[in-house]
């Protein structure tokens, strides 16, 4: 190979290793896309909550012991007192038990009374007199459990109310623990609402003693009712991703049932919570996740993208009210969701 030859390689192989490494540190184009800026929340003194009426003290009542239902005296809606007879077991078995323990327990005692007085004239030996004792001991005992078990077979009301369910039927077989009819408390009204993590992080710890009571109005009725704080949960409903608040009242003269919607109007100033109702956002915003009400935005960060989760309290004709997962100020991106990683470098347009 000549010198103008070997000259025109070089050169090639320099010009080829420039392009290669041209090639090799160039950025890729950032991503064009719209954003949307958070604005300050909305804030609501008086709020609506849709919630329904619960069974109060709502108690499933079961057998202890296993067999044939004889009786079911029943049905899904009736007013019983308390220990008033709701259902019998087929008892043939235990009536049999309880009349051989009857029988045992009388020859033992007649059996330790004759032993006494043997005992007493010196004509039975201590350990004799400490055998018809024990026998005497045992025989009682064993009344005692015919009779718990007999007693066992009759399926009485814990306390006054109204029958939710019959859940079993007469000749059929039934276990030990096994639902046979569910009972409630009839003179109180439980009212059950769901309340988004915002609303509940407000709740202060001595709301029982706050003296301010919302009002309630029930489908299918007139007038409106004050509520009474009761309880609310600690763990996050999995589904709707809200939290559940209940309020009770004594039962009115017009009977409020169980499943019957009702709306609580709340003073949010008066109660002591939060009035702030959430974020508006546009619908354009949110990624679906993977689960059921689960929602995601994309947050814009010194020009890259970062996926981040978000609460929606509700969604109307105006957007997406978001209750966690936003603060004002911050920048979403509004379009392109599709083709956004985590880090992805962004160049945005506000809208």
């Amino acid at each position: 190979m000549n010198l103008s030859k070997l000259s025109v390689v070089v050169v090639s192989a320099l010009l080829l290793q420039a392009c290669n490494s041209e090639t090799v540190h160039r950025e890729q184009p950032s991503l064009l896309v719209s954003t949307f800026e958070v604005a300050a929340p909305l804030t609501d003194q008086f709020r609506s909550f849709n919630g329904q009426v619960m069974p109060a003290e709502l108690t499933p009542l079961a057998f202890k012991l296993a067999g044939e239902i004889q009786q079911v005296l029943v049905e899904a809606g009736d007013n019983v007192e308390k220990g008033q007879l709701l259902a019998t077991l087929d008892n043939a078995t235990y009536l049999q038990d309880l009349t051989d323990a009857k029988s045992q327990f009388k020859l033992a005692s007649k059996q330790l009374a004759r032993g006494s007085e043997m005992f007493d004239s010196k004509m039975l030996s201590q350990s004799e007199h400490d055998q018809l004792t024990a026998n005497y001991k045992l025989a009682s005992a064993n009344l005692a459990a015919a009779e718990r078990k007999l007693s066992y077979t009759e399926l009485l009301a814990p306390f006054s109310g109204t029958i939710s369910t019959v859940d079993k039927q007469r000749f059929e077989n039934t276990t030990p623990g096994e639902t046979l009819l569910s009972v409630y408390q009839n003179d109180k009204v439980y009212v059950r609402i769901q309340v988004s993590d915002s609303i509940l992080a407000s709740i202060s710890p001595d709301m029982r003693s706050n003296s301010y009571r919302p009002d309630a109005t029930f489908g299918g009725h007139s007038g409106k009712y004050p509520l009474t704080y009761l309880e609310h949960t600690s763990e996050l409903h999995p589904q709707s991703r809200t939290y559940e608040f209940w309020m009770e009242m004594q039962q009115p003269e017009s009977e409020i049932l169980p499943g019957t919607s009702v709306t609580v109007n709340v003073d949010m100033a008066k109660a002591g919570l939060s009035d702030v109702q959430g974020y508006q956002l546009p619908m354009t915003t949110l990624q679906a996740g993977a689960e059921a009400n689960q929602f995601y935005v994309w947050k814009m960060e010194d020009g890259q993208a970062f996926k981040s989760e978000v609460e929606v309290d509700k969604i109307s004709g105006q957007g997406a009210l978001i209750a966690h997962g936003v603060e004002q100020g911050e920048l979403l991106v509004n379009s392109n969701l599709r083709k956004l990683r985590d880090g992805i470098k962004l160049s945005g347009k506000a809208e």
